[in-house]
């Protein structure tokens, strides 16, 4: 009889530490990045990479301006598959702004309005996303969902 009851309890345990929801659960993280491709508005012409090319992918900068202080976003050039060379801007727009700058060259300075969409979650926390661009206060352009071309 003792023997079916430590059996029982044994059971119970096991039976209430299996129902955590969180457990095992792979979390979403936030994700604060933004990938674009440069292009000219009637060809398609990628103006950052390739023989056509009339900025130079180093020299580009994205930032935001809070008062005097200047916060400048880490960026990289990837590439897009089938055109054997860099062909999107990839960039982390980190800490959190509401306005970003892109700088491709002395004269050419575009805005970006950044939107986000918090969510609080029961086992992963807060988690943050771009929801949407505003280019040039202009029009809108997903965040979060794959390669967004900038006509130029």
């Amino acid at each position: 009889m003792r023997l079916l009851i430590l059996f029982f309890i044994a059971a119970f345990a096991t039976l209430l530490s299996s129902c955590d929801p969180c457990r095992n659960l792979d979390c979403v993280t936030s994700n604060f990045d933004g990938s674009f491709r440069i292009i000219t508005a009637g060809t398609g012409t990628d103006l950052v990479f390739g023989p056509a090319k009339i900025y130079d992918k180093n020299l580009v900068k994205f930032y935001s301006l809070k008062g005097t202080d200047t916060t400048y976003f880490d960026y990289q050039p990837i590439k897009l598959s089938g055109t054997g060379y860099d062909s999107i801007l990839q960039v982390r727009f980190f800490p959190q702004t509401d306005t970003a700058f892109m700088r491709l060259s002395n004269g050419d300075i575009d805005t970006l309005a950044i939107t986000y969409k918090t969510t609080q979650t029961e086992c992963c926390g807060t988690i943050t996303e771009i929801r949407n661009f505003r280019y040039n206060n202009a029009f809108d352009i997903p965040g979060g969902q794959g390669t967004q071309e900038l006509k130029k």
